[in-house]
């Protein structure tokens, strides 16, 4: 019997993203790819422009973003 060689999974470049309103202080949760603009769910200033890949992050933002990792 041959041994296997150890395959390793590539980690995805796309993540969830946690990031606070600016203007209402509410914490809102995005995917980084998203395909459509990111609203906020309180106030609906819009946080983040849909781009052909990653998300453009608007000024309306926090400063602190955090990637969410459930792994």
């Amino acid at each position: 019997m041959v041994k296997r060689e150890r395959v390793f999974i590539p980690k995805p470049k796309s993540a969830f993203l946690s990031g606070t309103c600016v203007k209402c202080g509410t914490e809102n949760v995005f995917f980084s790819n998203s395909t459509c603009d990111v609203k906020c769910k309180q106030c609906g200033e819009i946080l983040a422009y849909k781009t052909g890949g990653k998300v453009e992050l608007s000024e309306s933002i926090g400063e602190e973003i955090k990637r969410l990792d459930y792994s």
